[in-house]
């Protein structure tokens, strides 16, 4: 097959006029010669850069050769302009027209081809287009191999990037700065920063020295990653070597520095900049203020926003944006609001974003009707609410208990073209506002919905279904659920299988739960400390602690190490079973993983020990909790005391009393009665059973202050004769007072 040019066959056909006459008609000569001319004219037009009407073009071209005519040159032509406007989908499909009618197809138009490919996610096939020309013996340059680059980086193929990097090198065809910069900038797009440095390095070494870019890319790139010793020191390295970073790379740096909450070293970049005579844009600005309002700083952005507009920098949407997040943040919803209302009167027209902000802090404060208001406002200034902003009308409604407004909004957006469709999210708000409720049914409605429309839920979904079914008892819903998740392709993660396994739990259906168990033991998802607590406490509560030991055991050999709970839902274990020596080596256990006893572990040591008749035990353990900085409820307290006094173990009473006071812990006043009666029986024990009073007194005191000052009137619970001064009761006294307050706690 040959293939002629389009100017070629316009030659051709001059030069061998003579030739052509013989075989046609003169006037059918004359016609084909003005056609073809008028069809190059056209095109040409049609390709015009200041007007450009490529889809015409293409049209024309098409009725072309449908005619008969060879248009080479004007087809590789259109080609190119289609490649360079950005219009691949329509090239491709006019390279195929090409092809199709045996049209000359140049360098040019192959390297388009293959620019198609990558920005069409192909780069397999954009692969074979440089294989096509090493075949029609074009010689391919860099220009194409930092196309083919750009496109493997994108699909986030750097490893086969970096290949094809060093087979340029291979093949003499030195990769530049270009080449470099695209895969480096792909590995730090897939933060995979120290692959990034290493290529660079490897840059320098082959002689490609750093641009301003590559300085750029790095900078940026560690500053994303919050690694911003490393990044200050590329930007030292650059001013060693002379070169003056530009705005962008000092943008970069402040804007890490903002979000790594280390204000005062972005605003001394910032500094930096302004003495330097740089001026900051928008975004810098933009920069620093979004950082101060993220820490509550708010004086402070506001003077970046006046220095802003004094030094004739026009705030952007992205500014106000920024200080309505702010002043949302400390909750300050009316300025924000104040701040709404002067953004539109200077014109600058606010987002999505801008309005979302603020109805998510409208509904979290509660406010659901005025958020709607907010939403009516987005409408009238023709800003279209999105997904974003009816879910969290959703979550706020539901919040509020509002639940039939928010299927009735759910409905709106399903019928009404004027919403947005719902997405996942949206369903989700419902179905958990719906099953806080104990609305399970209706819950399970709207998830057939979302399944009819959507075709399936997500994770999200699932576990609040599943927990909810569970937690309602119905155990075959959640089995049915399950089978769907089973049979679609929603991926099950840790906390689905912890719902099953906690609901299975509480429901009795120990086996199921753990079958569950051993099941996520073997795949990728490991089972949590959660998981294992859940049913080591279901197995302690029926009796099984051989079980509950081997599953405690199994637990330390998976490297998933028991917390406080684990260690006290097995002491109480074994203490309810009579194994005190497992309990107390338990405890040992608990200390050699550097665990403390909490609250709850003493509490179960030291009833337990009381009900075995351990007295000396259980004051142990009350004297370790007092110690540990625990302070002992009215239950534990109750039991110690009381059966000291029931055993008449005065002085053990009175060690522990004293302790107590010490420690200035206040008893109830029932127990206060009782402790002081019996410690009034003897003379010996005045002292501290008046320095026992005295403290609860104080605390009396400190209640009704705090409730003073809080606004509340302080109710008299007690006769005012009770309010008095201890320091010189005699005996008698004192006695009278215990029978006072005894009575006033009978009254109560």
């Amino acid at each position: 097959m040959r293939f002629w040019t389009s100017a070629a066959a316009g030659e051709i056909l001059r030069r061998d006029e003579h030739v052509v006459r013989k075989l046609l008609n003169p006037r059918v000569y004359s016609k084909l010669v003005n056609a073809f001319s008028e069809t190059e004219t056209k095109l040409r037009s049609l390709c015009e850069d200041s007007n450009p009407q490529l889809k015409n073009a293409v049209s024309v071209f098409q009725q072309a050769v449908d005619s008969g005519s060879s248009l080479a040159f004007s087809g590789n032509n259109l080609m190119a302009k289609l490649v360079r406007s950005r219009n691949h989908e329509l090239a491709f499909s006019f390279y195929r027209k090409m092809l199709e009618t045996d049209t000359f197809i140049n360098f040019v138009s192959l390297s388009g081809l293959l620019e198609c490919y990558v920005q069409m996610r192909k780069t397999g096939f954009a692969f074979g287009v440089l294989a096509l020309m090493l075949k029609r013996g074009f010689a391919f340059n860099v220009y194409n191999h930092n196309i083919l680059l750009k496109g493997l980086c994108r699909n986030l193929e750097c490893g086969k990037a970096v290949s094809l990097l060093r087979e340029m090198r291979r093949n003499s065809l030195m990769p530049d700065v270009f080449s470099y910069n695209t895969v480096i900038r792909g590995f730090c797009e897939g933060k995979e920063l120290e692959k990034a440095l290493e290529l660079a390095n490897e840059m320098k070494g082959s002689g490609c020295s750093w641009s301003l870019v590559t300085w750029g890319i790095l900078i940026d790139a560690f500053c994303k990653a919050g690694k911003m010793d490393e990044a200050m020191g590329f930007l030292k390295e650059m001013k060693f070597m002379g070169l003056e970073a530009d705005l962008v790379v000092y943008t970069s740096l402040i804007r890490g520095f903002c979000d790594c909450g280390e204000l005062d070293r972005g605003k001394a970049l910032f500094d930096e900049v302004l003495e330097r005579g740089d001026s900051p844009c928008a975004i810098t600005y933009n920069t620093l203020i979004r950082g101060f309002c993220k820490l509550g700083q708010l004086k402070e952005a506001s003077e970046i926003f006046e220095f802003m507009i004094e030094r004739g920098v026009r705030p952007n949407v992205y500014t106000y944006t920024g200080l309505i997040d702010g002043l949302c943040g400390v909750g300050k919803t009316k300025e924000a609001l104040q701040l709404l209302n002067l953004m539109i009167e200077k014109d600058e027209e606010p987002n999505a974003v801008t309005y979302n902000i603020i109805i998510n802090k409208l509904c979290k404060d509660g406010l659901v009707a005025d958020a709607l208001e907010i939403v009516e406002l987005m409408k009238k200034r023709r800003t279209r609410p999105d997904n974003i902003t009816y879910n969290i009308l959703l979550g706020g409604l539901c919040a509020k208990g509002d639940l039939d407004e928010a299927s009735k909004l759910l409905y709106l957006m399903l019928k009404d073209s004027s919403y947005t469709d719902p997405d996942v999210i949206s369903y989700n708000a419902l179905i958990h506002g719906l099953c806080k409720e104990n609305r399970l049914h209706q819950a399970l409605d709207i998830y057939d919905l979302l399944v009819e429309k959507l075709g399936a839920g997500d994770r999200v979904t699932t576990n609040i279904l599943l927990n909810s079914t569970l937690k309602a008892g119905d155990v075959n819903k959640a089995m049915e659920l399950w089978k769907q998740i089973s049979d679609s392709k929603i991926v099950r993660n840790s906390d689905t299988y912890t719902a099953m396994i906690d609901g299975f739990c509480k429901t009795g259906m120990l086996n199921v739960a753990k079958g569950l168990l051993c099941k996520m033991r073997v795949s990728e998802l490991q089972p949590s400390v959660f998981d294992y607590n859940c049913l080591l406490s279901s197995l302690c509560k029926e009796g099984s602690l051989d079980q509950a030991w081997r599953l405690f055991e199994e637990m330390q050999r998976d490297n998933n190490f028991p917390d406080v709970v684990s260690f006290n839902i097995m002491i109480d274990g074994s203490l309810k079973a009579g194994d005190i020596k497992s309990a107390e080596s338990l405890l040992v256990g608990m200390s050699r993983a550097g665990l403390s006893p909490d609250l709850f572990t003493y509490s179960k040591l030291i009833n337990r020990f009381l009900k075995l008749g351990y007295l000396d035990e259980a004051i142990s353990f009350f004297d370790k909790m007092v110690d540990s900085g625990f302070e002992p409820d009215a239950h534990i307290c109750d039991s110690v005391l009381k059966y000291c006094i029931s055993q008449g173990e005065t002085d053990k009473l009175t060690e522990l009393v004293k302790k107590l006071v010490d420690k200035d812990i206040v008893l109830d006043k029932e127990l206060t009665c009782t402790v002081m009666d019996y410690m009034c029986s003897s003379s010996a024990n005045m002292d501290l059973a008046k320095r026992l009073l005295r403290v609860t007194d104080d605390k009396e005191e400190r209640d009704k202050e705090g409730a003073s000052e809080e606004g509340f009137e302080a109710k008299e619970e007690v006769p005012e004769e009770r309010v008095i001064t201890l320091r010189a009761l005699s005996m008698e006294d004192l006695k009278e007072a215990c029978l006072m307050i005894l009575q006033s706690c009978t009254k109560c």
